[in-house]
């Protein structure tokens, strides 16, 4: 069953996407499409936002690139699947008439607002294909219809009837590969909007307080409406981490997985972190402080500059880099990983 499945996943991130194109594509060698074109929001099968430039972004055609398919679906209202450039890696996007006219096998909703309509989508499907649950932030199980959960974060109280899988999002390791060099004196946060939320204002005040406290070093910080801007696709996001000597990751509210945290860890770079924000979060196994990270629980802006230069020393440094990349690995494998999910999807409901 599933041997070369036909899915649809919608577009939460470009990381998490990119995640399930590596498994359900390059793994299993099957196709993967994420919803494009309007009428998935005006049939209210796509709710994540109602702003219209948000719709836009997630749903609009401009950037994409019609694929031909009359061969393989001559029925089809040309165009219906589109081919995209996404920040350095490939993506097929596909109509609402398509959708219903492929053979479809898997339907992902990776947002809790999609489970009502994309169980909608299953149910009404010629194929009846099966839905999952796709968790990657701080979420539980709590819809009773519900009935498959792929988890790569800390979920609760999952219940007895869920099929579920706990595993860790996919990345490419040869784009994010171990570097084991002293970085200038740079410090680089790729939070995004770490500048503009307000939820994360007051370590953002934090952060340039240090930043003012340490004027020889490079404070910088990276996405969407970041002040130093957006670090484009995953070659990008791999420069920022491997350039800086450590990567501040005071995330409030944590990750469920958090792809800096893994990223920088894959490249063997020390995090400044506050540990409150991971006591249930799955980013957790990586940090222990001064072994693997710097922990600023509770200190002063000088305390945190005192701390950086302490483990800035060029033997100290290179101890918390090995051991960052040696507990990634420890970890963290794709490869078992990978057969384990081919074996959950086998065995959906």
């Amino acid at each position: 069953m599933y041997a070369k499945p036909f899915v649809l996943a919608d577009f939460h991130h470009s990381s998490l996407l990119q995640s399930l194109i590596m498994l359900f594509e390059g793994r299993i060698g099957g196709s993967l499409f994420r919803p494009i074109g309007t009428e998935w929001y005006t049939h209210g099968l796509w709710r994540m936002s109602t702003h219209p430039n948000v719709v836009d972004q997630f749903l609009g055609v401009d950037e994409a690139t019609p694929i031909i398919t009359s061969e393989t679906l001559p029925d089809l209202t040309y165009p219906s699947i589109y081919s995209y450039q996404d920040a350095g890696f490939s993506h097929k996007g596909i109509t609402l008439e398509a959708f219903y006219r492929m053979p479809m096998d898997i339907v992902i909703a990776s947002i809790p607002e999609h489970i009502e309509p994309f169980r909608h989508l299953c149910n009404t499907h010629p194929n009846k294909p099966k839905l999952i649950f796709q968790i990657g932030n701080s979420w539980t199980v709590k819809d009773k219809h519900v009935r498959n959960v792929m988890a790569s974060a800390i979920v609760d109280e999952v219940p007895s009837n869920v099929h579920f899988i706990r595993y860790h999002q996919e990345f490419d390791l040869s784009v994010f590969s171990p570097d084991f060099s002293y970085p200038d004196r740079n410090i680089n946060s790729l939070i995004n909007c770490f500048a503009t939320a307000g939820h994360f204002s007051s370590d953002w005040k934090l952060f340039e307080q240090v930043e003012q406290l340490m004027p020889d070093w490079a404070f910088r910080s990276f996405g969407g409406e970041c002040r130093d801007g957006n670090a484009e696709g995953p070659t990008g996001v791999a420069e920022r981490i491997s350039e800086a000597r450590f990567i501040w990751h005071t995330k409030n509210g944590g990750d469920g997985y958090g792809h800096v945290i893994y990223n920088s860890a894959a490249i063997a770079r020390p995090l400044i972190v506050k540990m409150e924000y991971y006591k249930d979060q799955m980013g957790k196994e990586l940090m222990t402080d001064g072994k693997t990270c710097v922990a600023i629980d509770g200190l002063s802006p000088e305390e945190i500059v005192q701390k950086i230069v302490f483990y800035s020393d060029e033997k100290r440094y290179a101890a918390l880099c090995k051991n960052i990349h040696s507990n990634f690995k420890a970890k963290v494998d794709f490869n078992s990983e990978a057969k384990a999910l081919q074996k959950f999807i086998k065995q959906l409901k």
